[in-house]
């Protein structure tokens, strides 16, 4: 005897009735278990939409925040793949055929609805869109940006200032479209560095998202330096409760994959926000500092990020302020730590501080920005001579230094 597939189900309608209706049929299909998630409004279920697990979407086309095809248009950007079925309480065949042209699965009309062939409907509309979706040789997403997370192990290692430097570096090699955007919330950081002002933030896009299109998001960013675009952080003046959800942000670079070759993201220091936005990253980047407390920190992350489900072979670690002097082979130090060193930045500090008394506020250094090409480039995929060094500093105390020979 086989088990039954079991389905799971985001019903998104704000008639508890109809609701209650939908799940009594679903409850008392024979070929399938169908598990229903319900959400009375659209921003509703795009959270619940974003924290995953769903294989379908029952949509009813008249919500109190969205109406028509809007939520179907708004569902089929943050999840191209996911098989939508739409409900209406009237029966409109030119509805019917825009909704199928507009990449609906099918149109329901709630008056007709029959338990048995309500759950045929769903099983067959997930199971051609994963047919579908196997046998196309083309991945949706392959003419998509590259969205690179930088994120901190402690404040102070660099972030901001590496986010924006790769930012740049990226567009001089590539000359693609890059959008930098800051997810720090303790300030608005990248726009004081790139010299940019703007009224709106991540704040605006991620409570504007039903609006979301290319027209709005050219009113949102600002133009930066070399024609790098950039959205601000909500910033330290944000309360809490406002701080734009998780889920909604990561509507948001799924909007943008389709505007820019490349993403590169500020995410701050971890925390539950920066955990989530992590699964829309496609290389995530943990930067440190060479003293112990930094390497100390970075490896406290990478267990916490590993804890969480992330892997860590896709955390490689970014050395920051590095000294001339090292003193440690690299795969010494990545034996201590678990993580693979991708590249060391040199300490540029003085030259940072030197082009800030001249007024330039992101700062210059030729070695900085040299190794910023060469990981630039490795991202890009263009070629790159610089050689990183191979080993690390030579003040790291006994301590670290006898780890090496007995882990």
């Amino acid at each position: 005897m086989t088990s039954q597939p079991v389905f799971c189900v985001l019903l998104i309608e704000d008639n508890p009735g109809d609701a209650t209706l939908v799940k009594d049929m679903l409850a008392s299909a024979s070929d399938a278990v169908f598990q229903v998630h319900w959400a009375n409004a659209l921003l509703p279920g795009l959270d619940r939409l974003g924290r995953g697990n769903i294989d379908l979407v029952l949509l009813d086309v008249s919500l109190p925040d969205s109406h028509g095809l809007d939520g179907l248009n708004a569902i089929r950007v943050l999840s191209p793949s996911l098989p939508v079925v739409l409900l209406t309480g009237w029966d409109s065949e030119p509805m019917a055929l825009r909704a199928v042209q507009s990449g609906a699965q099918d149109y329901l009309i709630k008056g007709k609805l029959e338990g048995p062939a309500l759950a045929r409907t769903l099983q067959h509309a997930i199971v051609r869109e994963r047919t579908r979706v196997a046998a196309s040789p083309i991945d949706s997403r392959q003419e998509s940006a590259v969205v690179v997370g930088i994120l901190g192990a402690k404040g102070g290692v660099g972030t901001t200032t590496i986010a924006c430097h790769l930012g740049r570096e990226l567009k001089r090699q590539t000359g693609g479209r890059v959008l930098l955007m800051d997810l720090d919330g303790a300030a608005n950081s990248i726009a004081f560095l790139m010299n940019v002002k703007s009224s709106y933030t991540i704040l605006d896009a991620s409570n504007d998202i039903l609006r979301l299109d290319r027209d709005l998001w050219a009113k949102l960013v600002a133009s930066g330096p070399d024609g790098v675009d950039i959205i601000q952080s909500a910033g330290p003046a944000c309360q809490e409760e406002q701080w734009p959800k998780a889920e909604r942000v990561r509507f948001v670079i799924r909007f943008v994959r389709s505007l820019y070759q490349f993403v590169v993201i500020d995410m701050g220091r971890l925390s539950p926000f920066s955990s989530r936005i992590a699964e829309e990253v496609d290389r995530l980047h943990l930067v440190s500092t060479c003293d112990v407390l930094g390497l100390n920190e970075a490896k406290g992350t990478a267990n916490a990020m590993c804890q969480a489900g992330f892997d860590r072979d896709r955390l490689p670690l970014v050395l920051n302020q590095t000294p001339k002097s090292p003193g440690f082979a690299t795969r010494e130090l990545e034996k201590v730590l678990g993580l693979r060193v991708e590249i060391m930045l040199p300490e540029s500090r003085g030259d940072f501080a030197n082009a800030a008394l001249d007024g330039k506020r992101l700062g210059e250094s030729r070695p900085f920005q040299k190794h910023v090409a060469e990981f630039a480039a490795s991202i890009a995929g263009v070629k790159q001579d610089i050689q990183p060094p191979k080993t690390l500093f030579s003040f790291l105390p006994g301590a670290l230094r006898r780890a090496t020979t007995t882990t």
